[in-house]
């Protein structure tokens, strides 16, 4: 075997490591001179271009008979196809194929042959559901096999993963082994407590009967952020990019607004700019209904989540065509406004202000407490603006899409300006 760079080596010892810890299938991984192949190979094609643009593909481990019922009878999420002739492993394979298996929608399928040599055998073609697998969705399927997946995301950025469940990630010569979801994160459900507050006092105001079964407090959290998933899902598959930012609730009035933001269109601050909070409310009533018929204490997400219900599946119709709507919003140019409750403020907003920001802080785990600067300039004109605007009005948060995909969340937290990388 070819010597391997230093880096993609710690990134391979470290995969097996989490492998181990993690207790997943021993057999599904590979041997570790394999496993370095594989690291090194993918970290090798991140540095390459093909016709202008950077390589971004996924591979899953795994040989054709893991996938003998999708082959036999197309029965399956997965459509998997093999190729007449295996090509050979290597970055220059992986830079002409990456664009046949786009990032979004399929995964290029590896496995080792008698001699223990890498090859690539065919496509596995996904659809994009995989980037949001914890959406709003009643049915939470996981497609792909417990078989190690690796993510080229961009230069020098690769993401491990055993099917759909993240393991590592690694960017900028550092290994992260979280941080890549902010929606786990403390600080971002502490900003949202006061909504998830309210929302439960007037449900249990609502309430008329003598029913003991209540809602999990954590319930508006997973809802709020099931709607969130499906937005960026959207915005990310459409390519235009968008960014949404939430506003302390009560703020929308406050002359602050006007300075900050110059609308295409603002919305009245009447009823009409509540719909999410009523069917919020609605869903909760009627989760707490369905859990008494089940005699459940307490409805949790997951309860909610397994429950079939003609009236919550109108409420779950209801909530994806917010999603929609939201996403259609943030299409257009500018920025997408809403408070803490969702309530709607205005869309196509342009973010004012002159002041300069030289340096941002990037968060390298959930809840930044190892954070590293970089300066604020290497990034788009929508990130600058968003950095700009949560640098002068430091309770607001703004989520960033960019046209290729990548989504940042940005904030002001521990008195620093921090971003975190949201990937799927």
């Amino acid at each position: 075997m070819t010597s391997l760079a230093s880096y993609p080596a710690e990134i391979a010892a470290a995969l097996q490591r989490r492998w181990t810890a993690m207790e997943l299938p021993a057999d599904a991984l590979p041997a570790a001179d394999a496993v370095a192949q594989l690291v090194d190979t993918m970290y090798q094609a991140s540095l390459l271009r093909e016709e202008g643009s950077g390589v971004r593909c996924r591979i899953i481990v795994a040989p054709p008979s893991e996938f003998a019922a999708e082959l036999s009878t197309g029965a399956s999420q997965l459509h998997v196809l093999r190729f007449t002739e295996r090509r050979d492993f290597t970055p220059h394979q992986l830079r002409k194929l990456a664009a046949a298996a786009g990032y979004y929608r399929a995964l290029l399928a590896v496995d080792q042959n008698a001699d223990g040599q890498l090859s690539i055998w065919g496509m596995v073609i996904t659809g994009t559901d995989w980037v949001n697998r914890v959406e709003g969705e009643r049915v939470r399927e996981l497609w792909l096999p417990t078989r190690p997946v690796i993510h080229c995301v961009g230069p020098g950025h690769l993401i491990a993963a055993a099917g759909h469940s993240r393991i590592l990630e690694s960017s900028g010569g550092k290994l992260l082994t979280d941080g890549f979801d902010p929606f786990r994160s403390s600080w971002l459900s502490h900003q949202f407590r006061q909504v998830r507050t309210s929302l439960i006092e007037e449900l249990a105001e609502l309430e008329t009967d003598s029913s003991k079964t209540r809602m999990c407090d954590s319930f508006v959290k997973d809802i709020a952020q099931s709607v969130v998933r499906r937005v960026l899902h959207l915005v990310r598959t459409r390519g235009h990019g968008g960014m949404l930012v939430f506003l302390p609730n009560g703020l929308e009035s406050n002359p602050l607004v006007d300075r900050w933001f110059r609308f295409r269109v603002r919305f009245e601050g009447d009823d009409s700019t509540l719909r999410f909070r009523r069917l919020i409310l609605n869903l909760m009533q009627q989760g707490r209904k369905a859990g008494e018929a089940r005699g459940l204490d307490q409805v949790t997400w997951d309860d909610y989540l397994q429950m079939r219900h003609a009236e919550l599946a109108q409420l779950d119709a209801a909530l994806l065509e917010f999603g929609h709507f939201l996403a259609d919003l943030m299409s257009a140019d500018g920025s997408l406004v809403v408070d803490r409750s969702f309530r709607l403020v205005g869309f196509g907003a342009e973010i004012l202000g002159d002041s300069h920001v030289n340096t941002i802080h990037r968060a390298f785990d959930l809840e930044a407490i190892n954070a590293v600067p970089e300066p604020a300039d290497s990034s788009g004109t929508r990130h600058r603006s968003a950095y700009r605007l949560v640098s002068g009005l430091r309770e607001a948060i703004a989520v960033v899409v960019s046209q290729d995909g990548d989504v940042r969340f940005v904030a002001h937290h521990k008195d620093k300006l921090t971003y975190w990388p949201y990937l799927p």
